[in-house]
């Protein structure tokens, strides 16, 4: 398969770091777009299933499509393009997709970013703040934050800011997943509530989840490593908080920031503080950046497009 729904494929499909899914690059009318396409659900073959079990097949697939049509409708309203929009989603033959622009992100290691200015760390952690910011403005949990799905982008002043990208396992704060299987994460960013919750305990999936998530990314962001803790006795921050260990903070970060990080980084969700709070302290370092005040902008048509939202969902290929 060289082409989906007029994209071309430039590369392919593969499902390195991507979980249940597939990934590629391609082009389309000339623009470069990342593709995704979904394992589960598969919309049924009508020549191989009994009515019955196709019908039910079709009503779960078509679940899953009002499912992501409203989250990626929203996500792309209160984007300002540094949580990237999800330009298309589409069905070719029996698989789902989402095409969203291509980013070039930044070939930049934990250990670079911390030799940089204290004002260039700041700006990169509070960019990537203002997108969970617009996430969390519209209830919704991005729920897999890492540095993969935090790509790092060079402005043409040279500065880098994060580009937020990846929602397979998004969901709103009213609607969380209702069992393991629903739940994403990356072991090594999860936060204390959703490990409870992968091992069948009963807990609260909420905003608050990102909040523990992006605190251990921007303690790298800004010192080229985690919070310390011991490691023989816990393989990831979310077990060692769990058996009451507090991870510890570099000292050499300053007092307002290590404060900040000490309170996303809290066991109880609750003692947690909000994004509004850590975008607010992370831009008291910036005095001088013309970097503007949160508004979460309305952008009422997905990315690239000028046709009603209606239109955002295709069906392309053999159906």
């Amino acid at each position: 398969m060289n082409t989906l729904n007029e994209y071309k494929l430039l590369t392919p499909l593969q499902n390195k770091n991507a979980g249940f899914s597939r990934w590629a690059y391609a082009a389309r009318f000339g623009e470069e777009y990342f593709i995704k396409e979904f394992m589960n659900p598969v919309y049924p073959d009508e020549e191989s299933l009994s009515e019955t079990l196709r019908n039910s097949k079709i009503k779960s697939c078509e679940y899953f499509e009002a499912k992501k049509l409203n989250l990626y409708k929203r996500i792309n309203d209160v984007s300002d393009g540094n949580l990237v929009r999800v330009f298309e989603f589409f069905r070719c033959d029996s698989h789902y997709y989402i095409a969203m622009p291509k980013i070039q992100s930044e070939k930049i290691t934990f250990a670079e970013i911390a030799k940089l200015p204290l004002e260039d760390r700041v700006l990169l952690c509070r960019t990537a703040a203002r997108s969970i910011f617009a996430m969390h403005s519209a209830k919704i949990v991005h729920s897999d934050i890492k540095d993969t799905n935090v790509l790092i982008h060079r402005t043409k002043k040279g500065k880098l800011v994060a580009k937020i990208v990846d929602y397979d396992c998004s969901f709103f704060e009213y609607d969380p997943p209702k069992n393991e299987n629903d739940l994403g994460g990356d072991q090594i960013y999860l936060s204390p509530e959703a490990c409870l919750f992968f091992c069948g305990d009963e807990t609260k999936l909420t905003c608050k989840m990102d909040i523990f998530s992006l605190g251990l990314l921007f303690h790298q962001y800004l010192t080229g490593e985690l919070p310390a803790f011991n490691h023989d006795e816990y393989d990831y921050a979310h077990e060692a908080v769990l058996e009451g260990e507090k991870l510890k903070i570099r000292k050499d970060i300053p007092d307002r920031l290590r404060n900040m990080l000490q309170y996303m980084l809290k066991v109880n969700p609750d003692e947690r503080i909000d994004i509004q709070s850590v975008f607010n302290i992370l831009g008291t370092y910036l005095p001088n950046s013309d970097f503007s005040p949160f508004t979460p902008p309305v952008n009422n048509n997905p990315v690239g497009q000028k046709k009603a939202p209606e239109s955002f969902f295709h069906q392309a290929g053999n159906l």
